[in-house]
């Protein structure tokens, strides 16, 4: 949208009663058109974003760059888990074994590793951001390193354990040496799921259990922040590293598992009916019903198991996490998608009859949707399945690789939307890993405002750009606006969805418009690819926007991730000036930013005209625009697309209008 100087100038000179040739001198030599005025009150600058001490460090060893790439030294971590876990239903109760070996693949040598466990948060006594139910907590029955049975031990210098609250610290037999390092950890455990709602992602209503956080998991070392250790208090989310699983889940005969990765087992755990309909949904753009209710009510949802139970396998490759979710009366639909010229993607929905089953049985279309939508929007999913599942949430959903669980839906188009977002996430961060704990724009921002895009959205559930934008600004007129590099346990829990959702893509969609679409979708998409399977710092992200657009955008970073400012901005004036109409524009508020304007004269013509936000960066009030005044000007109006977030939007337009006592409107 942006016009840059020289095109602006012919834009201007176009309308100007001088020469064209003169006039594209004057505009050039002395800003004739648009003229700046100094302030009559201070105003402040947004200065440069300045990265920290440890990403300056990163990019001194030469695993970050100043340019949003990787650097050439970019390292990583990885791990692969072994998994078996039995769930008793009849005693709520979860047991699991786990090995895990782990690379470090690090310049540093590790004398500790660092682990979450996250139903730490449901422990007596465990720091929490809400109230949630008391289970116990997790009970580590093993903990060994190499080979050797490790104690619990406060003293960090003697190999043994600690647990500090949801971090689980292990002091190693012998130290991880640096660029190959390897070593095996196992662990046996058990923990009590929590009731509903729980901390809102996972848990039971004694029906579905959902599995979420629900094993010891490797906290992030990574190049800039070493061991990433922010404890879980259910507020902000996670910070996750890429590894491979391979899981085994035992529950009772009848109880359908769905879960990140593939299931390797179907001949153990399905019927020959049941195999015989999965495999025709990968061939059919037909709902596939392969666990019905007549299933269910005959016995026969699952194969038979001894001694009651069965044993489902799954595997996924290099992904950032391991979710699954079991219940007895779930009904199973699938299809599949085409991603691309021939990569096909299996879809999975589990639901139960009620509460939601009408509602539900809509669900793959909405799977479809997304992946089709966010493919073409952004870059082909790359996963072989998505399944999505129904309950125990309370309100909303939540994301998991390759998986997410959904609140009992009655509305479809509420549905349809709420797919929309949490399979957004399947590509951030799923795919490009950030840390969601310390930084939720770059996880919930993008993924709300990659699911405002779709076509229909806005009108279909009215949850679209316009209605982020609208609660971001009621949030922002009372007062409660917030920095949105804010950590994420730090932000009040009432605005948190707002500022991280909402202002978070008003923020990405008023970039759009000032870099214009192509530019803003070729960095976008570029920002993506570079990060694949990685973790991004926010400021790989400021820094490759701005070398992908060729400017520096440090001003819009400050302004609108740095600080809390508002953008304010008026038509004071238009006024005829001999033969030409002069339009004054005041910056009222503290963001600054370009102002976009359309004119219309009396002929029905409409003259678009870009003023340049560097006028406010050196601290102007007031631009000047000058335009020819026939055919006349009969409005003004800033921003028509109300692509920007303006506070105000009441001076926008000349003439005014006001509001009358009988209902009705006149201009003045």
């Amino acid at each position: 949208m942006r016009i840059s100087p020289p095109a602006r100038c012919v834009a201007l000179a176009a309308d100007s009663a001088l020469p064209f040739s003169i006039a594209i001198a004057a505009c050039m030599a002395l800003p004739l058109a648009l003229a700046a005025q100094q302030p009559t009150a201070p105003v402040p600058r947004p200065y440069d974003v300045v990265e920290t001490p440890d990403f300056a460090r990163a990019v001194k060893r030469h695993t970050r760059t100043r340019s949003g790439q990787p650097g050439p030294a970019y390292w990583q971590q990885q791990a692969t888990y072994r998994i078996e876990a039995q769930l008793d239903p009849h005693a709520t109760r979860l047991r699991g074994t786990e090995s895990v070996r782990y690379i470090n693949n690090s310049p540093d040598t590790l004398r500790q590793l660092a682990l979450y466990l996250r139903q730490n948060l449901f422990a007596p006594g465990a720091v929490r951001h809400a109230p949630t139910p008391v289970t116990g907590g997790v009970t580590l029955q093993r903990v060994a390193a190499g080979g050797r049975t490790l104690t619990s031990s406060s003293r960090r210098n003697t190999p043994g354990y600690r647990v500090d609250g949801t971090i689980l610290w292990i002091t190693l037999p012998e130290p991880l040496t640096p660029r190959g390092g390897r070593v095996q950890l196992s662990f046996s455990w058990a923990y009590t799921p929590a009731p509903v709602p729980s901390d809102g992602r996972e848990g039971t209503d004694g029906d579905v259990y959902m599995m979420g956080y629900w094993y010891p998991q490797l906290a992030v070392y990574d190049d800039v922040s070493g061991w990433v250790t922010d404890p879980y208090t259910s507020e902000a989310e996670f910070y996750m590293g890429y590894a491979d699983y391979d899981v085994r889940m035992t529950v009772p005969t009848g109880w359908v598992v769905g879960a990140t990765g593939t299931l390797q087992n179907p001949g153990d755990v399905l019927t020959s009916e049941e195999r015989d309909r999965l495999a025709a949904a990968r061939h059919t753009d037909s709902l596939v019903h392969v666990v019905t209710a007549r299933d269910i009510a005959a016995g026969h949802a699952t194969a038979h198991g001894r001694q009651g139970t069965l044993t489902w396998h799954f595997t996924a490759h290099n992904v950032r996490d391991f979710a699954w979710v079991t219940c007895a009366h779930y009904l199973w639909d699938a299809s599949h998608t085409v991603v691309g010229a021939h990569d096909t993607v299996a879809i999975n929905n589990l639901y139960r009859a009620a509460p939601a089953g009408a509602t539900w049985v809509q669900s793959v279309r909405g799977d479809r949707d997304a992946i089709d939508f966010l493919s073409r929007f952004l870059w082909p999913y790359p996963y072989p399945q998505i399944t999505s599942a129904e309950g125990v949430l309370e309100s909303g959903g939540m994301e998991y690789p390759m998986f997410t669980i959904l609140e009992s839906w009655r509305d479809t188009l509420e549905l349809h939307r709420d797919l929309m977002h949490e399979i957004s996430h399947m590509w951030f961060p799923m795919q490009v890993g950030s840390d969601e704990t310390r930084y939720p724009w770059m996880d919930e921002g993008l993924a709300e405002f990659n699911a405002s895009q779709g076509d229909t959205l806005e009108d279909l559930v009215g949850r679209g750009v316009k209605s982020a934008q609208r609660s971001y600004l009621a949030l922002a007129r009372r007062g409660g606006d917030v920095p949105l590099m804010r950590p994420g346990n730090e932000f009040p829990p009432d605005n948190y969805f707002t500022i991280e959702y909402q202002k978070a893509t008003s923020v990405f969609v008023a970039l759009r418009a000032i870099l214009g679409d192509s530019v803003f979708q070729d960095a976008y998409r570029t920002y993506g690819k570079r990060w694949l399977g990685k973790h991004p710092e926010p400021y790989d992200f400021f820094n490759t926007f701005n070398s992908v657009s060729g400017r520096n955008l440090s001003w819009f970073w400050h302004s609108w991730f740095y600080q809390a400012w508002t953008l304010d901005q008026a038509i004071a004036n238009v006024r005829q000036v001999g033969d030409s109409v002069e339009i004054m524009i005041e910056d009222r508020g503290l963001a600054p930013m370009p102002v976009p304007l359309a004119i219309t004269r009396a002929d029905g013509s409409v003259q678009r005209v870009e003023l340049p936000v560097d006028p406010w960066l050196d601290g102007a009030r007031r631009q000047v625009v000058r335009v020819a005044g026939t055919p006349r000007v009969t409005q003004v109006v800033i921003d028509p697309e109300h692509v920007f977030p303006y506070i105000d939007r009441s001076a926008l337009t000349w003439p005014r209008v006001q509001r009358v006592t009988s209902g009705s409107t006149r201009s003045r």
